[in-house]
């Protein structure tokens, strides 16, 4: 299965199937049922902002520390230490609310937890992606681990009950002591880059140098397709689980699991279905699914039937995976080896920081305008349903109909 040694000592590929697991297992605890952890303290007026702390600073450092794995230090290396930082952080933060500090102590230490986290997911992936034979086939089988870990954490969270207890975020912090330190198992993924001696290099300290990729037509429409695909995305973590409540189901942590069993599945199937159909068409048919997804969600919230809701949350799993896991492999594919990172770093930005960004807030404000009028449910999802339409047709005009067909697609 693994193609890199399949072995436990250090440098063995295991390690990396292992990090995904417990990178994923992390905010698995605690990620989606925040809205209900910050119910239960009497602070949900915070929700909007709390989800925004971390594409906020993800605008940022994942370029950078990008750029750190491509010029100057071992993405293993990095990235381990990163999460060792960090996860005092989080503990602190859930442990803020478990005290009744406030709402804004909770905010400073995530956001913190946020400015080391957010790099973590590009580099991993960038340690895959570089040491995989085949990496259009094998990094499926790699980063399914990382949903394992997500159903693992969900399904223990209600096993445990703390469906609305600040005791998901310090079992967190504790995963991410175990993630960091396996880092340091890893394969040896030094830099590939070269800075230049005696000239500035501050476009390539900062990572901007990846920004090359918007002057590809096709690459363009892929990275604002990812954007606009990711702000609606934002109400489903933020919202999904308030409903499933409203609609009387008891432990929502686990039933948001059900987009992870489905991702598994979808993964182990994503090798296969990359070697039948062009990278495009896979891409589209995740975007056709999420319109689907908001329709169901809409339709469960017109009949008030738990059903629907838990199809449309099933869909989570091969609308995420056909869609992100196939834009990795293709913004992989398209760059230097020399600004890997970087490439990843720009695809993480658009996702968890400017999308998150953009999707916490504008769902939060949107949710607190519809939440009065008759059946919010059915209006709420019902437009962000049309808005992932548009997204598709933006898509299909901008990519699908090029003309340039190359070896990314194959």
């Amino acid at each position: 299965m693994f193609s890199t040694g399949v072995k436990l000592g250090k440098g063995g590929s295991w390690w990396i199937a292992i990090g995904f697991f417990l990178l994923t297992a992390a905010p698995g605890m605690w990620y989606p049922v925040l809205p209900n952890v910050l119910k239960a303290q009497g602070i949900e007026w915070v929700l909007p902002y709390a989800f925004a702390v971390g594409p906020l600073v993800a605008m940022f450092t994942p370029l950078i520390f990008g750029s750190m794995a491509d010029y100057r230090f071992s993405a293993q290396k990095l990235v381990g230490t990163l999460s060792l930082l960090g996860a005092g952080f989080l503990g602190m933060a859930f442990y803020a609310l478990h005290m009744g500090w406030g709402a804004w102590w909770y905010l400073a230490f995530q956001f913190v937890n946020a400015l080391l986290g957010a790099p973590m997911w590009a580099l991993v992936s960038t340690v895959t992606l570089a040491n995989v034979n085949n990496a259009q086939k094998k990094f499926p089988l790699f980063r399914v681990w990382g949903s394992i870990g997500w159903v693992t954490a969900g399904v223990s969270v209600s096993l445990l009950d703390w469906d609305s207890s600040p005791m998901v975020g310090v079992a967190a912090a504790g995963i991410r002591v175990l993630f960091g330190l396996s880092c340091f198992m890893m394969p040896d993924t030094p830099p590939q880059g070269k800075l230049e001696p005696g000239k500035s290099n501050w476009r390539k300290n900062l990572g901007l140098d990846a920004l090359i990729l918007f002057k590809d037509r096709t690459m363009r429409v892929f990275l604002l397709t990812t954007l606009l695909f990711t702000i609606p995305l934002g109400a489903f973590y933020m919202y999904a689980p308030i409903q499933l409540k409203e609609l009387g189901d008891t432990h929502p942590a686990a039933s948001m699991t059900l987009g992870q069993l489905t991702e598994i599945i979808a993964m182990l199937m994503l090798s296969w279905l990359l070697t039948m159909v062009k990278l495009r068409w896979v891409i589209v048919a995740a975007l056709l699914l999420g319109v689907v997804r908001y329709g169901l969600f809409a339709f469960s919230g017109w009949g008030g039937d738990l059903i629907w809701i838990w199809l449309g949350i099933a869909l989570h799993g091969p609308c995420y995976t056909l869609f992100y896991i196939t834009g990795q492999i293709l913004v992989d594919r398209r760059v230097d080896p020399s600004m890997r990172s970087q490439a990843q770093a720009l695809l993480g930005t658009l996702v968890g920081g400017v999308g998150g960004l953009l999707g916490s807030l504008f769902c939060g404000w949107y949710y607190a305008g519809t939440k009065g009028l008759p059946h919010s449910w059915v209006f709420f999802w019902g437009v962000l349903g049309v808005a992932v339409f548009g997204c598709t047709l933006y898509f299909v005009t901008g990519f699908v109909t090029s003309t340039a067909d190359n070896k990314t697609e194959r």
